[in-house]
């Protein structure tokens, strides 16, 4: 039998399970804000951007709550904040209760205390 069944769906490649994660519930225009505010994040450690940012966001109780989350993080606004350089070179910047972390320029996480 021939494996190249043109009948049988074709799966997509490189699905990213994080990315079903982060937008699912939203629209296309949330989504899409979504995906412009994910161009200043880092994905850091992990192994795609999506995945770092469900991780963060559920870590700092944002859970289900993703575009509030990366909107936040977007405003958060630096001036009058403490600066401190981590061991790893990123920059944690804290402001009342909130804090960014970033690394070259681009967000690595984001929560309040």
């Amino acid at each position: 039998m021939n494996s190249n069944n043109q009948d049988e769906p074709t799966q997509p490649q490189n699905v990213d399970p994080y990315e079903e994660i982060l937008f699912s519930g939203y629209t296309d225009a949330e989504i899409a804000e979504m995906k412009t505010l994910m161009v200043n994040w880092d994905k850091s450690t992990y192994p795609t951007l999506a995945h770092s940012i469900v991780n963060h966001a559920d870590r700092h109780d944002f859970t289900n709550n993703y575009l509030k989350y990366l909107r936040k993080a977007n405003n958060f606004n630096k001036k009058g904040a403490r600066k401190k350089i981590l061991s790893d070179s990123a920059e944690r910047w804290n402001k009342g209760n909130e804090f960014i972390i970033e690394r070259n320029g681009k967000i690595v996480s984001y929560g309040e205390n």
